[in-house]
């Protein structure tokens, strides 16, 4: 993907943030225009902090796609070593300035489909709100399994997860919303995977995200993520 274009959308969602801001993270001020969006989010990671939790500590953990690092710095602050790695020189810089002041931490700007890393490095590696960013998810996957260690897991997080049959229609949304913002190339790069693509894989669906609970949610006051907690486990794929 073209990094700049990716930035200059980022920066007109509002999506880009001062240091003071990224080190605070997920906890966001009530009146910023997207604090529910991070109340969701910070939902999702406290989940998978206490999964994370009830295993053996330290984690080796891969979190690719990790933007400003805010998470990545989370699962270190729960005693996880951890590589947040990104390809987004802009977020991942000041990552690197906000948190990699801290043993078992760093940021490397890399290709995934050429990362620096033996075979079997990760416990765990972290797909947090970045599938739609790779068009084919069968082949990330798959070199992912090369990367996780015997028994290690693949998380995928806040990221919408479509059925077959509504594929097109989100397509179309996705088309209508970056034409509205002023960068309709931006839909050529963000992909609609669906739960089918992940049938090959044996998912097991760790939070749902079911319509009804985050009603429920809304009417107590809380706000929760939309989309589905999905891990798989290291499969041999020889």
């Amino acid at each position: 993907m073209d990094t700049d274009l990716y930035l200059s959308v980022r920066e007109k969602e509002g999506r880009l943030y001062s240091d003071e801001m990224v080190a605070r993270l997920p906890s966001i001020s009530d009146a910023h225009p997207l604090a529910k969006e991070w109340r969701a989010r910070s939902a999702s990671a406290a989940r998978l902090t206490r999964y994370l939790s009830r295993r053996p500590k330290p984690l080796s953990i891969l979190d690719l796609g990790c933007g400003n690092g805010w998470l990545s710095n989370l699962l270190h602050r729960s005693g996880h070593r951890v590589i947040g790695m990104d390809q987004n020189h802009y977020e991942l810089k000041q990552a690197a300035r906000v948190f990699s002041q801290k043993a078992e931490l760093s940021f490397p700007e890399a290709d995934v489909f050429a990362a620096p890393f033996a075979a079997e490095t990760f416990d765990v590696i972290l797909l947090a709100s970045v599938i739609q960013y790779f068009r084919d998810l069968n082949t990330l996957l798959l070199v992912l399994f090369g990367y996780l260690k015997r028994q290690g897991e693949i998380h995928i997080i806040d990221s919408p997860l479509y059925s077959d049959d509504e594929r097109d229609q989100a397509a179309l949304r996705s088309h209508q919303y970056y034409s509205a913002l002023g960068f309709p190339q931006m839909a050529q790069h963000y992909f609609h995977h669906g739960t089918s693509d992940l049938n090959a894989f044996r998912p097991k669906t760790l939070y749902q995200g079911r319509p009804l609970s985050l009603r429920m949610n809304q009417l107590l006051g809380r706000v929760d993520s939309p989309f589905p907690w999905i891990m798989i486990e290291k499969q041999d794929v020889r």
